[in-house]
């Protein structure tokens, strides 16, 4: 190795006693700003100090965590880093491995980061309650989400409102009330080149402003009553009815708590305190709103009071007259965590929760998530995905009420103005929801275009809808039966993960999560928007048949499965009938909407799905046997109802099970044809799938209102084990073809 001349050797250690108390005092300097919440004040002298001292593991982990706590995740990975790099084993800084797994997480470096929490596992593998141990093991799965996720998208743009609304400072809490944009901000006019503010009253205060061709400048509202200097003041929410405000106000010694004010002739009265059932003493008490739920009006915030899941947790209480209010309740463990879940937004037209959270499946930081609130209950939280949720912090989303399509979130995600760094700080963006498809942007002009949107798949829990039942039809809906479906996903992952470790769970789980995404979400949403193509086309004069095809896994018998499968279709019926105020009755009761069902049954479900019972894991749980328990819209026929003559072919029942037969019995099925046309109908051809089923038939015209028997004899002397065998009617009708079905169970 080179060495250096001497005379540098004894300059460099010259220079080292000289800056040595130096480097203490950058030290002293930057310990003071930390505990003034100065984290970027606090970094640049922890910068001095490590141009000076290098290799001082403290130094650098004070110097990381100043990094992370001003959101400059990128130095902060790089730092964490340089810690693992020095001391492997966790013996001096554990706690960073769990840091730099955070930051890589923030930079979007999934896989590196699933790494890091693995790592993080290991070190804490002999503290398994440890809120680092569990942790980890959530974010091995949130890692490995949002590394299957990041690609996918909701529909919707995210632009940042730009410098007349945000500063290089603070920018939080958006909502939109009629024409008006209310927001919170942390400003200040005297900063010097550290950025340290000199202004004596540097508060979060409540800001308005309103839309006229661009955004005027926003002014800070009612600022002798709710801009109160001697309190941090911020996230203001208005009731429905616009007679009453709530918002925070925080301070060093209480910490947070919630004041309402009410309004009248369009001023706002002197805040009050609300009661101690609201502001627990002891505990901090934030993020209002209000919102109806079936018609009565209730207060969401979030606070970190006793009987939670961990930190800040999501409350709800009902408001009376007065206002008094109602007890605060918990919105349950399946929205909250032992992480924060904060900025609860309750929509009251869609009946959905939304709010943020650091714990669930997610992309970074916080993430904004939604949950369904049915039958009294929230439904387990969905990620909104990109481009409303990034690797950064999304916070606070708001849905204006008069335009659903407009949404505002807080964002520190690159793009914001800054001066500290580009991931610093909080700005508002403006969020541009995009409905579903409008149908009249989808010409439909032939059968085979709107065939196009089939087959629509839509899938059922084990046994439902009508647990054990012989029943044939049900009085659910299928939405009903969805939503109930969906509230049990978190079920359904514990249950297919079970017995199963490492990254085999993690693997079961996100399975789980694929199905209900891809599979049971998309057929709902399939099934809205063929539901609207549907309509639009009865509207226009048509008589349109459904073929409905029902599939169960082999959990039950074959028999208890064919009318299983039939209740299932019988919830898709009611789904027609109750929707929109029941706009498909008409067409239904005149036979202008006709379906033609044919459940299989367990008869075609795949041979790898299990039938044990004792084996709940594989019979109901599994990926494979959930996939079986759907029905399926496959085609679409349709004719003109208003031609003068035509004919049609209807059959009550087009399909029948033989139930159990023994091998060389021959079984036999009349199924009735009848002609609901006003025009004599022809069959010109009876085709079978196969030589083992003979269809006897009198060939003669079928009158209108006349009905004609078929017959079809099976003979099973080379047939085993389940069996699904077809018989195909064409004729003149509509529709010119219809299928029948004959299923059966062969023993020798």
């Amino acid at each position: 190795m080179k060495k250096l001349p001497i005379y540098i050797l004894l300059l460099w250690l010259t220079t080292f006693s000289i800056y040595s108390q130096s480097t203490k005092q950058q030290i002293k300097y930057a310990n003071k700003l930390v505990k003034q919440g100065n984290h970027y004040g606090a970094s640049i002298y922890y910068q001095k100090a490590l141009a000076l001292d290098s290799s001082n593991i403290d130094l650098i982990y004070s110097y990381a965590n100043s990094l992370k706590n001003y959101n400059n995740y990128s130095e902060a990975e790089y730092y964490y880093k340089k810690i693992t790099q020095k001391d492997r084993g966790g013996r001096i800084y554990k706690d960073a491995y769990l840091w730099l797994a955070s930051m890589q997480k923030f930079n979007a470096n999934y896989k590196e980061s699933l790494r890091s929490w693995k790592k993080v596992k290991s070190l804490y593998k002999n503290e398994k309650k440890s809120y680092q141990y569990l942790k980890a093991k959530k974010e091995i799965n949130s890692c490995i989400f949002a590394i299957r996720n990041k690609n996918d998208s909701t529909l919707a743009q995210v632009k940042n409102y730009g410098k007349t609304i945000n500063t290089t400072d603070s920018e939080f809490s958006g909502k939109i009330f009629n024409e008006n944009l209310e927001f919170s901000s942390l400003r200040a006019d005297s900063i010097n080149d550290q950025l340290v503010v000199f202004e004596p009253n540097y508060k979060v205060s409540i800001y308005s402003t309103n839309f006229n061709k661009n955004w005027n400048k926003p002014v800070p509202i009612d600022t002798s009553l709710i801009n109160n200097t001697n309190f941090h003041n911020a996230n203001g929410t208005y009731s429905p009815k616009g007679n009453l405000y709530i918002f925070s106000r925080c301070d060093s010694i209480k910490g947070c708590r919630l004041f309402y004010s009410k309004i009248i002739n369009g001023k706002k009265t002197i805040p009050i305190e609300l009661p101690q059932k609201i502001n627990e003493s002891g505990a901090n008490t934030t993020h209002p709103h209000i919102a109806t739920i079936e018609g009565k009006l209730m207060l969401f915030f979030s606070s970190n009071r006793k009987g939670g899941a961990g930190d800040m947790d999501i409350w709800y209480a009902e408001i009376l007259d007065g206002p008094s209010f109602g007890k605060a309740r918990h919105t349950g463990n399946k929205i909250n965590s032992p992480d924060p879940e904060i900025s609860p937004y309750f929509s009251s037209k869609n009946k959905t929760l939304f709010f943020s959270s650091t714990w669930h499946n997610g992309f970074g930081g916080f993430d904004v998530f939604k949950s369904k609130f049915v039958e009294n209950k929230f439904n387990s939280p969905e990620n909104l995905l990109p481009p409303i949720n990034s690797s950064y912090n999304d916070l606070y989303f708001f849905i204006a009420e008069k335009n659903q399509q407009k949404a505002v979130i807080t964002s520190n995600r690159k793009g914001i103005i800054y001066k500290k760094g580009p991931t610093c700080c909080n700005d508002l963006w403006e969020v541009t929801l995009n409905s579903e498809v409008k149908t009249n942007e989808i010409i439909i002009e032939t059968l085979d275009q709107l065939n196009k949107y089939l087959p629509v798949t839509l899938y059922f829990h084990n046994d439902r809808p009508g647990p054990k039942s012989k029943d044939t039809t049900v009085t659910i809906d299928y939405l009903t039966s969805y939503f109930s479906y969906k509230n049990r996903k978190d079920t359904y992952r514990e249950e297919y993960s079970k017995g199963l470790n490492g990254d085999k769970k993690v693997q079961a789980q996100l399975d789980i999560d694929d199905f209900f995404k891809h599979y049971v979400d998309k057929g709902v949403a399939d099934l809205k928007l063929f539901t609207k193509l549907l309509l639009e086309e009865l509207e226009k004069g048509e008589k349109i048949e459904l073929t409905i095809k029902g599939f169960a896994s082999p959990l039950a018998k074959s028999d208890y499965n064919v009318n299983l499968t039939k209740r299932r279709i019988s919830s898709l019926v009611n789904y027609l009938r109750k929707y929109d105020k029941g706009q498909f009755n008409k067409y239904i009761d005149n036979s202008y909407l006709l379906f033609n069902s044919i459940p299989f049954g367990e008869y075609t479900s795949k041979s790898n799905v299990s039938d044990n019972y004792y084996d709940q894991r594989n019979s109901i749980y599994n990926r494979g046997a959930a996939l079986e328990r759907r029905i399926e819209i496959q085609t679409i026929r349709k004719a003109n109802y208003n031609l003068e003559d035509y004919a049609e072919l209807s059959v009550e029942l087009s399909s029948y099970d033989f139930g159990k037969l023994k091998k060389g019995d021959i079984a036999k099925h009349t199924f009735a044809l009848k002609n609901t046309g006003n025009k004599s109908l022809t069959i010109t051809t009876i085709e079978s799938s196969c030589g083992c089923t003979t269809p006897s038939f009198n060939n003669q015209p079928i009158l209108p209102g006349e009905t004609s028997m078929l017959e079809i004899e099976l003979n099973t002397l080379t047939l085993i084990g389940k069996q699904v065998k077809s018989i195909t009617i064409i004729s003149d009708a509509f529709p010119t073809t219809k299928r029948l079905v004959l299923t059966a169970e062969i023993f020798e």
